[in-house]
C-alpha cells in the first residue's frame, strides 16, 4: 500500500469510529430522556468524548488550521479526559 492509501483507510476508520460513537451516545441519550437518568446523560456525553469529539477534533483541527500534531495530540488527550471524568461522575454519583 502507498501512503495515500493508507491515509484514505485510516479516514474511513475513523469516520466510521465517529460515526457509530455519535450512535452509541445517541441511544444513552434517549435512554437519559426515556428515564430521566441524569448518570445516563451524563454517560451519553461521555461516549461522544471518547468517540466521536476526538475524531472531529483530529481530523477538523488537521484540515482547518496549521495546527501542529503535538496541538492536536494535546486536544484530543483533553477530550478523552473529559469522556473519562465524566464516566467517573456517572458512576460515583448515580
Amino acid at each position: 500500500m502507498n501512503g495515500s492509501t493508507e491515509t484514505l483507510l485510516m479516514a474511513a476508520y475513523a469516520a466510521v469510529v465517529g460515526i457509530v460513537g455519535l450512535y452509541v451516545a445517541w441511544l444513552a441519550y434517549r435512554g437519559y430522556r426515556r428515564n430521566d437518568s441524569r448518570p445516563m446523560g451524563v454517560l451519553s456525553l461521555a461516549i461522544a468524548l471518547l468517540t466521536a469529539v476526538p475524531v472531529g477534533i483530529q481530523y477538523g483541527l488537521d484540515w482547518l488550521t496549521a495546527a501542529t500534531p503535538a496541538v492536536i495530540l494535546l486536544a484530543v488527550t483533553l477530550a478523552h479526559l473529559g469522556g473519562v471524568l465524566a464516566i467517573l461522575y456517572a458512576l460515583t454519583r448515580a
